[in-house]
């Protein structure tokens, strides 16, 4: 970023469950900075900053001053805890959407993956998608994307897909093929930021959504769970600990009340018996399920299934 506060480029990011290093490297980050010295010296020579506004101290977000009003310490200060303190802004003034839980989507949603290392080089493109039905095809280099105008990493991408609506939208796009250029659009149906549950399991942001199951724990490997006579396909979670702490202490006293304790083994929630992981666990419940709605637990005790039932906590 230039002194000003114009952002040029962003680095660092993922898609899906994919490696979370997959597109981090010192050869891309490398080339980044070298790319970006030309446009900061061409920038520089007359600068035009979007806002003359000054940067808002973190300690002035609403819920970070809640939270030292009520007494508690702030030591430190992440990037997800200010998502985390706008978010629980936003919610309280009755301003957030369900469809914002889909925050900086991966490529694939418009239907194109790009190169770990070359990140503006299109290495894949969905059938059907808008960017096939648009005409982009696997070698195109992506130069610039809605108001992201130069594209040079997958963050890049991302950020530009963020501020899209998330509603029925069209996105301009650039694409370098060879020698040649041109300007293509991407038309979007309403919805397309979503994603399967396994696709957002890796993200943080899950753990600020409604319904949350109220406990959780470590899943069996498969070598554990045929040992105990379950199928190596089958979901086995072992509880570790039910919620009785913060704002979701009533999710774990309701699992609790439904008989729910440590060490209890989960085998089906919802009526549903395979989770990749925990996290995928926690995104289906978060993205699918209703608070509210009576739930089934089934726990594997002592040879023999046991269901239990509780309203599933908001």
């Amino acid at each position: 970023m230039h002194a000003d506060g114009t952002i040029y480029h962003r680095y660092g990011s993922r898609t899906g469950a994919a490696d979370a290093h997959a597109y981090l490297g010192l050869d891309s980050l490398s080339q980044l900075l070298r790319d970006t010295v030309v446009e900061h010296r061409s920038y520089d020579r007359a600068p035009k900053p979007a806002s003359q506004r000054p940067p808002r101290p973190v300690i002035e977000l609403p819920a970070l001053k809640q939270r030292l009003a009520l007494g508690q310490k702030i030591d430190c200060v992440h990037c997800h805890t200010i998502h985390d303190a706008e978010f629980h802004h936003a919610v309280a003034k009755g301003m957030w959407q369900r469809d914002q839980a889909f925050v900086f989507p991966d490529p694939e949603r418009v239907g194109f993956t790009l190169d770990r290392r070359q990140q503006t080089r299109v290495i894949a493109v969905m059938e059907n998608s808008a960017a096939a039905k648009a005409g982009v095809k696997v070698g195109d280099e992506l130069a610039s994307l809605a108001e992201q105008h130069t594209v040079r990493t997958l963050s890049d991408v991302q950020w530009a897909l963020h501020q899209a609506p998330t509603t029925a939208t069209k996105l301009s796009a650039r694409l370098r093929r060879g020698d040649d250029s041109h300007d293509v659009v991407l038309t979007l149906a309403a919805g397309w930021k979503q994603c399967a549950p396994e696709d957002y399991a890796w993200r943080p942001f899950k753990w600020n959504l409604s319904p949350s199951p109220g406990f959780g724990g470590p899943m069996l490997s498969a070598f554990e769970r045929e040992r105990v006579g379950l199928t190596a396909a089958s979901l086995a979670l072992r509880v570790q600990y039910l919620v009785d702490w913060g704002k979701g202490a009533h999710r774990g006293r309701a699992a609790k009340a439904a008989g729910l304790a440590k060490g209890d083994l989960v085998v089906a929630f919802a009526g549903r018996r395979q989770f990749v992981s925990f996290d995928h666990f926690h995104a289906f419940i978060a993205l699918t399920l209703t608070a509210g709605v009576e739930t089934e637990i089934v726990v594997w005790r002592q040879g023999k299934e046991v269901t239990l039932r509780y309203a599933l906590p908001k």
